[in-house]
C-alpha cells in the first residue's frame, strides 16, 4: 500500500507539473531506461566442489553449481527547470531489478544453511519468487537478511537542487546526489545503465571555475552525510565527513587536452559500518580517503589514470573489544584507448590494468588491505569480477585484493551491429587471502589463514551488441572464466568454511555432522546473458 501511494503521489506531481514546466527525461550522463537481463552461470560459485550430501545439507537440492535468473530495472531521470538558475534533477527507481524467477544452487553462493547473507548485488529487491521461495522475512536460522525486503518497487535514487549563483559566484548542488570520479574505480555513481549499484551521497556541493594561465582551475567544497549504507562500507549506519575538497586543472596542450585533479576526505566517520555476525557492528572513525586523477585526450588516442588511497582513524566497538586500526589501502587503474581511422571495422582498440590491496595479515588488530575494492558500478566483466570474486569474499565490489590486465576491442560488423571482444587475466595480490577485515571474526567465506596461489584465471568474453531500433540495444554476451590455481584454491576454501559453518549450525540443533572433506574446484566457469535495453531518453525527444 505504501508503494502504491508513492506512485500515485509521484505521477501527481509530474501530471500537475507539465503544464506549467517543460519536463525534460535526461539527467547529463544518467539517462531514462528499462533494462531486462537473462543470465545463467555455472560453475561460478563454491557448489561445484561439494559432494551432493553437503549440498543437500547447506538447503539445495545437490551439488549443481547453477543459476538463473531473470531481472527488470526501470530508471527514470526528470528535471524540472524552473529558470535558467535553477533546476530541480531527480532519479526514480520504478523497479530496480525485480526478479521474475529462475532456478540456482545457492542464492549467489549463499552460504551454509542460513548460516550468512551472501547475495553479492544488493540492489536486488523481494518482488517475485526465486527458486520456488518467496525473497522476504528472515533465512533459515533466523540471520541478517540477504536483501532489501523494505526496498519495494518505488524509490527515489537522487534528489538535488543545481542552482547557478549571481555574480559570478559559482555553482551549488544540494540534496542527494551522485559521486563520480576520474575512471570510476571507486566514486562512481552509477552512470553506467549496464552496470548496477553506484556511489550516491546527501551532498551540499559547491563548485567554481577560474581562469589559470592558459587552462581553467575548478575547486569544489563539499559537506556530506552518509546513510543506508551509501558511505564506504555497505553498513547500515549514517555517517559524515564535515569538509572536504577536490581541485580539478584543465589545459589544451598542442593537440591532447590535459586534466589533472585531486580530491581529499580527511575525516570520515561512520557508524555501523558493517556487523561481523556478533549482534553489533562496528564504527569508523577518523578516517581519510584521498584520490588523483590523470585524464589525457587526442583525437586518436586517449589515456586515463586513476589512484585511491584510503585508511587511518580506526574501527571501534566498545562491546567488541580493542579497536582495529585502519592502515592505508590503495586502488588504482589506468586505461590506453586508440581509435584507429584508417580500420572502418575496429572503432577502438583498449588495454587497460587496476589493482586493489590486499592484506597479508602480518598484523594483528590493523586493517591494511582489502578495504577498498573497486565499486560495483565499475564494469571490469562479466563474470570473474563480477559474480565469482565478490561471492567468494561477500564483499559488494568487483576487483578486490587482486590486480589484472585486460586487452579488448569494439569492432562494427554492420550498420546496425557491434561487437565487443576482450580477453583478461588476473592474479591475488596477497596470497594469504583472508586479512583481519575479511576473515576470522568480521566475517568471509574464506577460513583465516587460508593461503592461495598467485594466479587467479583467464576470462575470455564477447559482447555482441543489435540496435533494433533507435534507442533499443540487444546484447548477447557469452563469459568463460579458465580458473587458475589461485582461483580453485578460494573456491575449495569457501567451501570448506561452509562445510564448518553447516555443521556448527547442525551440531547447535542436535544432527549429526556431515563430512568435511570437499573436492577439487571446476577448472571452467562459463556464463551466457542476454540484455534488452530500451533507452527512454531517445524516445522522449
Amino acid at each position: 500500500m505504501i508503494q502504491a501511494r508513492w506512485l500515485i503521489i509521484f505521477f501527481a506531481v509530474l501530471g500537475m507539473t507539465i503544464p506549467s514546466f517543460a519536463i525534460d527525461l535526461s539527467l547529463g550522463g544518467f539517462p531514462s531506461y528499462m533494462r531486462t537481463r537473462a543470465r545463467y552461470l555455472s560453475n561460478a560459485t563454491f557448489m561445484n566442489t561439494l559432494t551432493p550430501a553437503q549440498g543437500m545439507a547447506m538447503g539445495n537440492d545437490d551439488n549443481d553449481d547453477q543459476i538463473f535468473f531473470v531481472d527488470t530495472t526501470l530508471r527514470l531521470t526528470p528535471q524540472l527547470g524552473l529558470s535558467d538558475a535553477v533546476t530541480i534533477r531527480a532519479q526514480v527507481d520504478v523497479m530496480n531489478n525485480g526478479i521474475w524467477g529462475g532456478r540456482t544452487s545457492g542464492f549467489f553462493g549463499d552460504t551454509a544453511a542460513g548460516t550468512g547473507d551472501s547475495v553479492v548485488l544488493s540492489d536486488l529487491r523481494p518482488n517475485d519468487r526465486f527458486r520456488g521461495a518467496i525473497l522476504s522475512g528472515k533465512n533459515v536460522v533466523g540471520a541478517d537478511k540477504a536483501y532489501d525486503n523494505n526496498a519495494g518497487y518505488f524509490s527515489v535514487r537522487m534528489l538535488h537542487a543545481d542552482i547557478v549563483l549571481p555574480n559570478n559566484l559559482g555553482f551549488v548542488r544540494i540534496g542527494r546526489q551522485p559521486f563520480d570520479w576520474g575512471l570510476g574505480i571507486l566514486a562512481n555513481g552509477g552512470h553506467d545503465p549496464k552496470s548496477d549499484l553506484g556511489f550516491v551521497v546527501d551532498r551540499f556541493l559547491w563548485l567554481k571555475s577560474f581562469p589559470a594561465g592558459s587552462g581553467t582551475f575548478t575547486l569544489v567544497v563539499v559537506s556530506d552525510v552518509f546513510s543506508g549504507g551509501s558511505g564506504m562500507f555497505s553498513g547500515s549506519g549514517t555517517g559524515y565527513d564535515i569538509a572536504a575538497a577536490a581541485a580539478i586543472y584543465n589545459q589544451q596542450v598542442g593537440a591532447v587536452n590535459m586534466t589533472v585533479g585531486a580530491y581529499a576526505f580527511p575525516y570520515l566517520h561512520q557508524n555501523n559500518v558493517f556487523s561481523p555476525g556478533f549482534g553489533y557492528g562496528y564504527d569508523l572513525d577518523r578516517s581519510g580517503l584521498y584520490a588523483g586523477m590523470l585524464a589525457l585526450k587526442a583525437d586518436s588516442w586517449s589515456f586515463n589514470y586513476e589512484v585511491q588511497m584510503f585508511g587511518g582513524g580506526k574501527l571501534t566497538n566498545p562491546a567488541a573489544g580493542p579497536d582495529w586500526k585502519m592502515g592505508y589501502a590503495f586502488d588504482m587503474a589506468g586505461r590506453l584507448e586508440y581509435y584507429p581511422s584508417m580500420m572502418a571495422q575496429v572503432t577502438t582498440i583498449g588495454l587497460e590494468g587496476g589493482w586493489a590491496q590486499g592484506d597479508d595479515g602480518s598484523t594483528p588488530g590493523k586493517i591494511e588491505g582489502n578495504a577498498l575494492p573497486f565499486s560495483p558500478a565499475y564494469n571490469v566483466d562479466n563474470l570473474l569480477f563480477k559474480h565469482m570474486i565478490p561471492t567468494i569474499y561477500n564483499i559488494e565490489g568487483s576487483v578486490i585484493n587482486a590486480y589484472y590486465g585486460k586487452i579488448y576491442a569494439n569492432l562494427k560488423l554492420a550498420d546496425n551491429l557491434g561487437f565487443m571482444p576482450q580477453v583478461l587475466m588476473a592474479w591475488n595480490h596477497e596470497k594469504n587471502a583472508a586479512s583481519a577485515f575479511d576473515g576470522g571474526g568480521f566475517g568471509s567465506g574464506i577460513p583465516a589463514g587460508t593461503m592461495v596461489d598467485s594466479y587467479l584465471g583467464t576470462e575470455i568474453e564477447g559482447t555482441l551488441t543489435w540496435s533494433i531500433y533507435p534507442g533499443v540495444d540487444l546484447d548477447f554476451m557469452g563469459s568463460v572464466v579458465i580458473a587458475g590455481d589461485g582461483l580453485k584454491d578460494l573456491l575449495e576454501a569457501s567451501a570448506a568454511e561452509m562445510v564448518a559453518d553447516t555443521n556448527a549450525t547442525r551440531t547447535a540443533a542436535g544432527q549429526d555432522a556431515i563430512p568435511t572433506a570437499v573436492g577439487n574446484a571446476e577448472g571452467t566457469a562459463w556464463a551466457v546473458q542476454t540484455r534488452l535495453m530500451v533507452y527512454i531518453d531517445q524516445f522522449m525527444k
